[in-house]
């Protein structure tokens, strides 16, 4: 289960009205969001099981533009990988400020995203391309109020001539109850998430293609306030399947498991 609402200090505001704007304020404000993502994976192997830690330490910022124009990037990011090869920590300082483009419209959808040229030393770490396609929390049409429900689908493919992934996730949610955050009249939306994901792409350092076929769940909950901003989101899932690896000496099969912990709070 997931933690509770003790970082945004929140309690219940039962005076308050339970309605709320269904779609994020049109400021041009620079908005900062303190982000950590933990990933524990285990490859099972023939020779046994092998178990990766990641751990993703930003502070991003998104300001809104002309339109649905945004730009988002990062002011600080921190990374840590330990493996069967010990602890990385790979330098970061040349990934910050470096501007991703997209689309955000009133509802909190991403399209359009242009990211930045992302530096060598951390490709396939950390890569922007797609940090945003959920971060915000997905409005539904009516006004929020507690009690109102509904579920939103999206399917991102992203395909080169190297790399292939498609990423379908639904999301089911829930308008829990209101809250305050500080003086912030807030609501809180319980989530929950199917995804699958297929994924080809060469592995790196290595003569050898790895294909995946990953499903999972996960669950959790975002605060939203009332003024159309998102404050925080936290979130606990696994995703799991079969990968197969290929190349001129052969294939292998080995199933990957990965369960992720995630937390965003908004930074005044």
């Amino acid at each position: 289960m997931l933690r509770t609402l003790l970082a945004f200090a929140a309690v219940l505001a039962c005076a308050l009205p339970a309605r709320a704007q269904s779609s994020y304020a049109s400021t041009r404000d620079t908005l900062r969001f303190r982000e950590t993502t933990q990933l524990r994976m285990t490859l099972t192997m023939p020779q046994g099981e092998i178990p990766i830690t990641v751990e993703q330490k930003s502070m991003v910022a998104v300001v809104r533009m002309a339109g649905d124009s945004t730009r988002g990037w990062f002011d600080s990011l921190s990374l840590a990988v330990t493996g069967p090869q010990g602890e990385q920590r790979p330098a970061t300082d040349s990934a910050l400020k470096l501007p991703l483009h997209f689309r955000l419209d009133s509802r909190g959808r991403v399209s359009n995203v242009v990211p930045p040229k992302w530096p060598g030393s951390l490709q396939g770490m950390a890569d922007p391309s797609h940090f945003f396609d959920d971060f915000f929390l997905r409005l539904p049409a009516q006004p929020l109020k507690a009690g109102l429900a509904w579920s939103d689908t999206t399917t991102i493919t992203d395909s080169t001539a190297e790399r292939f992934s498609r990423w379908t996730r639904r999301n089911d949610y829930r308008v829990e109850r209101d809250t305050m955050v500080g003086t912030t009249p807030a609501l809180v939306v319980r989530a929950t998430q199917h995804m699958s994901a297929t994924i080809s792409a060469p592995v790196p350092n290595q003569a050898m293609r790895s294909d995946a076929q990953l499903t999972g769940d996960a669950t959790g909950f975002f605060v939203f306030a009332k003024s159309g901003r998102l404050l925080g989101r936290r979130s606990e899932g696994k995703i799991e399947g079969p990968v197969k690896m290929s190349g001129a000496a052969g294939e292998m099969q080995m199933s990957q498991s990965i369960n992720v912990t995630s937390s965003i709070d908004a930074v005044k």
